[in-house]
């Protein structure tokens, strides 16, 4: 008879891929652990707290909490230092290099001089017939070559040179080349009015120079890509977002105060919400409520239950993780998870063998199932403690904890 076991364990052939898959997940946090597990600071004493959540690879959330001094100890650590994040980062030299071809009459070469140099100065080279073209040079090999290195077609238009010959048939060759989508055509117009352009021409956005010094920056900003809309704002974050580090969508915190206020137990699944009643108590539209629910369950705060028939939400139901309401609590209820998990862990510490009966505990400390289930999820699920994995615990979280080398790390650096 042939027996498959992962870590010891024997595994049913028809549920290796489910043993496989988890075998994973704790191999990944395994390796995480051991490799920042054992930082500290150096001042504080401080060790910082790995989250892991999620059920599959595919739904994996991991987070580092402590202060700001741990967790760049721990980027250290892992090499995710500036250079790193900003390697993919665009540099001046990979940028496109911006060429403005200068389409224009005689009669205007003053003020198309001036406009040639301020290009020049801020970032964008120029073909500018009096500086390319030299004695004996081919006029139309010369206008050619500027045509095909140009990134920019700027033809001035103006009540003299709108009638030129010549200027009308560069541009014909640059309204051709905007047509094969190799240049941008900027139609610039000087004491021009829009309705005496070309009729091809009065579709393009046709920019004027009225105001020198205003309307140049404008064009050099439109030519380089920028934006001339204000910059926008942070997004609206929870108030748990701001003590823990972590930030939601407004639709997400919608539903995780549903979640967190509606919880008896403050435990998994309580309580079960469908997508009707996600809904009514939201306001929210489907695509919202879609978008939040998938940002939650991807960081590990909810789970969704899916069976045939289900709307075209995707889903029948979802459910709170525990470690929703070990982030989540501390925004809207009375009681702060981490400040009750570190007091957990002090009992813990000074407890016979470094064991608590869950019920016991709570009932020392008059803690109600609601309040003692979120900060058993936070010990839990940062590894601070050992715990009982029986069924039957409700209800509480688990039967028993059992103090560690991270419950005592975690205590004593949390005190100091």
């Amino acid at each position: 008879m042939i027996e498959f076991r992962i870590g010891g364990r024997l595994v049913k052939p028809a549920n290796i891929g489910d043993a496989l898959k988890a075998a994973l997940l704790q191999a990944v946090e395994d390796d995480l652990r051991a490799k920042i597990g054992s930082i500290r600071d150096p001042e504080t004493g401080e060790f910082p707290l790995v989250v892991v959540s999620g059920r599959d690879i595919e739904h994996l959330s991991i987070s580092v909490e402590g202060s700001s001094r741990v967790v760049d100890l721990v980027k250290a650590k892992l090499g995710l230092d500036e250079e790193q994040a900003d390697e993919g980062a665009p540099t001046m030299e990979q940028d496109e290099k911006l060429v403005a071809f200068l389409c224009h009459a005689t009669e205007d070469k003053d003020l198309v001089r001036r406009l040639a140099g301020d290009l020049l100065a801020r970032g964008i080279d120029v073909f500018f017939d009096e500086w390319e073209i030299r004695a004996g040079d081919s006029l139309r090999q010369r206008i050619d070559a500027g045509l095909q290195n140009c990134t920019h077609f700027i033809a001035v238009l103006s009540p003299t040179s709108i009638g030129k010959p010549w200027v009308n048939s560069e541009m014909d060759a640059g309204f051709v080349m905007r047509l094969q989508q190799q240049v941008a055509f900027i139609p610039l117009r000087l004491g021009l009015d829009v309705t005496a352009l070309p009729p091809l021409l009065r579709g393009v956005a046709s920019p004027t120079i009225d105001n020198y010094d205003v309307d140049v920056a404008k064009l050099v900003s439109d030519i380089h890509g920028l934006s001339r809309k204000p910059p926008i704002g942070p997004r609206p974050t929870t108030k748990a977002s701001a003590t823990t580090g972590s930030e939601v969508s407004p639709a997400a915190e919608a539903i995780v105060k549903i979640l967190v206020e509606r919880s008896q137990h403050g435990d998994m699944h309580d309580p079960s919400i469908d997508a009707d009643e996600l809904r009514k108590a939201t306001g929210l539209n489907d695509d919202d409520i879609v978008d939040a629910v998938d940002e939650l369950s991807g960081q590990g705060y909810v789970g969704k239950r899916i069976h045939m028939g289900c709307d075209v939400i995707g889903f029948a139901e979802i459910y709170p993780e525990g470690e929703l309401f070990a982030k989540f609590d501390a925004s809207y209820m009375t009681w702060d998870p981490a400040a009750d998990a570190l007091v957990l862990a002090t009992k813990l510490m000074e407890a016979t063998g470094n064991w608590l009966r869950v019920a016991e505990a709570a009932a020392s400390l008059a803690w109600p199932p609601r309040r003692m289930n979120p900060a058993l999820h936070f010990l839990m699920n940062r590894r601070l403690a050992d715990y009982s994995e029986a069924t039957g615990s409700h209800p509480w979280a688990t039967h028993s904890i059992e103090g560690t080398a991270a419950t005592r790390r975690f205590a004593r650096g949390r005190q100091s």
